[in-house]
């Protein structure tokens, strides 16, 4: 039964006061340092289920493939038109939503959720949203290993008894281009289900695997500059299930991973510079993405711009370099201090970032910058929306 315009407005009203709410706790959200292996890209949360059953039928109405399900920690029904595993392709589904949408308030959620309106399955999820018609949200191709969706923390699958068992050894070959140029980095392990981390190791040299307790890893590189690749083995007999696989001089199984590199206009977010408390001052551990960077512009041709996001738009103290000559400590007798928005201090975060590179000898005309402050604070846990996130402007 279609909807009459007072109910649409009515359930609408209360979706606008739920987000209200959504953001003014968004502190209380899932435990900090928590991972998840999926998102969900949010539309609305309601206290009562008739009125996210409602809203769904809405959001369906609209040609979304939109689905409601229970969020324990915060006694909400969430009404979501995505789920993956992809943090890129939420954020990109989420800006699309907000900027072409009457969803302007979406928003990223990375936990667990339960309840009947739940797929079981992302390649079920994925499915639907492939035959949706007049779908603006684009849908992934189903994987024919995909995980089903993990609702509880995922437990150490490679803990103290992995190094016990059989190891093997690899050698993870990172190249790109025509000539398979080699690229420096490092590859994550995770086991298959339900792909928990297992180790990082350096590319392009032999490593020694232990084996996973599913037989199967799933094999992640996420450099700076490359778009995400992902590679499962089949542990017992990874020469079948990666396609140009081989055996070196040593006996190692030699796993080729092609990188594609970022276009013109992707978003890369910068997802461990991390800065102190009210500064735009780096923290230690921003050093090795930030070298990343350095190494991707490299590229003399390669033009970027620097987007400052914050979790907050309350204005406050702002604490600048100032005359320091170190970008990753707190420095009180060379450091400024001043007040200031939310919006400035993503700036001078943003600046921040770009003076690095300009002191590992990258021309600044090739970087520009710019502030969001808290207007696309995306993510429900808090911390994830003080970020840095670099666009392509030519590569």
């Amino acid at each position: 039964m279609k909807w009459n315009r007072l109910r649409i407005s009515g359930i609408r009203n209360i979706f606008f006061i739920l987000v209200l709410v959504t953001t003014a706790a968004i502190n209380r959200s899932q435990a900090q340092g928590q991972s998840y292996p999926y998102y969900y890209v949010v539309v609305g949360g309601f206290a009562i289920k008739s009125n996210a059953e409602h809203f769904t039928t809405h959001v369906h109405e609209l040609n979304y493939p939109a689905r409601y399900a229970f969020n324990a920690n915060r006694k909400l029904y969430y009404v979501y038109v995505r789920v993956t595993k992809d943090k890129q392709q939420a954020r990109e589904t989420t800006y699309r939503l907000r900027l072409e949408t009457e969803f302007k308030k979406a928003w990223i959620y990375n936990g667990p959720l339960e309840g009947s309106g739940v797929a079981e399955s992302t390649a079920e999820a994925e499915r639907e949203e492939a035959h949706a018609t007049g779908n603006n949200v684009v849908a992934e191709p189903p994987a024919a290993d995909t995980a089903a969706i993990a609702h509880t923390p995922a437990t150490d699958t490679l803990s103290s008894s992995a190094s016990s068992r059989l190891a093997k050894t690899f050698m993870f070959q990172l190249t790109s281009g025509t000539a398979n140029t080699p690229v420096a980095g490092s590859v994550h392990l995770l086991d298959k289900e339900p792909d928990d981390l297992v180790e990082q190791y350096p590319a392009n040299q032999k490593v020694s695997v232990p084996a996973p307790t599913t037989g199967k890893l799933v094999v992640v590189c996420n450099l700076i500059g490359y778009k995400l690749a992902k590679r499962t083995i089949n542990f017992a007999d990874p020469l079948k299930s990666i396609k140009g696989a081989s055996v070196g001089e040593e006996q190692e199984v030699i796993i080729p991973i092609k990188l594609v590199p970022v276009n013109r206009g992707d978003y890369i977010e910068l997802e461990h510079i991390k800065f102190f408390e009210h500064s735009a001052i780096l923290t230690p551990a921003s050093e090795a993405e930030l070298l990343e960077l350095v190494n991707f512009m490299g590229n003399p041709r390669c033009r970027i711009r620097l987007f400052g996001h914050t979790q907050s738009d309350a204005s406050g103290e702002i604490i600048t370099k100032g005359t320091s000559a170190d970008f990753f400590a707190l420095d009180p007798a060379n450091n400024h201090s001043k007040h200031g928005s939310a919006t400035e201090l993503s700036r001078q975060q943003a600046e921040i970032v770009k003076a690095y590179l300009v002191s590992k000898g990258i021309a600044p005309g090739r970087i520009a910058t710019k502030g969001y402050g808290a207007m696309l604070a995306i993510y429900e846990n808090a911390a994830a929306n003080d970020r840095i996130e670099v666009e392509i402007i030519r590569n």
